[in-house]
C-alpha cells in the first residue's frame, strides 16, 4: 500500500509555472486533447473486454477522498490490521489484486457500515455494557 501523502510531497516540490495568456490557453487546451483522447481508449475498452480488478488499478483516486479521522482503541486497530493482513489482503490476492490502496479499505469500511448501521449501533451499545 503506497503512503497517500505521497502526492502532497509532489505538489509542494513543485513551483506554479507563471505563463502569459497563450502559454495557458495552449495548456489548457493540450490538456482537454489527452482527456478526450483518454476518455476514448477507457470507452473502448470498456466495450471490448470487461477489466479484471487485478488490471484496473485503484477504484478511485486519492484526490476523490476526504480525510477524516478515525478514532479507535489500540486493540480495535490492532485487530483490524491483523485481518486486513489475514484475509482480506490474501483474497484481494486470490483476485491477482495486490496493489490495493489504504483509501479502498478505508472506503469499504465506511461503505460497509453505512449498509449495516444497525450492527454499528448493537456493537456501541454492546461495548457501553461491557464497562
Amino acid at each position: 500500500m503506497s503512503n497517500p501523502f505521497d502526492d502532497l510531497e509532489a505538489e509542494t516540490a513543485e513551483s506554479p509555472n507563471v505563463e502569459d495568456d497563450e502559454g495557458t490557453a495552449e495548456a489548457a487546451s493540450a490538456d482537454e486533447g489527452l482527456a478526450r483522447s483518454q476518455a476514448d481508449k477507457d470507452s473502448n475498452a470498456t466495450e471490448s473486454t470487461p477489466i479484471s480488478p487485478a488490471e484496473s488499478g485503484p477504484a478511485f483516486e486519492y484526490d476523490a477522498v476526504r480525510q477524516r479521522p478515525l478514532y479507535a482503541r489500540g486493540e480495535t486497530w490492532d485487530a483490524f490490521e491483523k485481518r486486513l493482513r489475514t484475509t482480506i489482503t490474501p483474497t484481494l490476492a486470490r483476485e491477482d489484486v495486490v496493489d490495493e490502496e489504504t483509501r479502498e479499505i478505508h472506503d469499504a469500511v465506511l461503505r460497509l457500515a453505512t449498509e449495516e448501521p444497525e450492527r454499528i449501533a448493537e456493537l456501541v451499545l454492546e461495548a457501553r455494557r461491557e464497562e
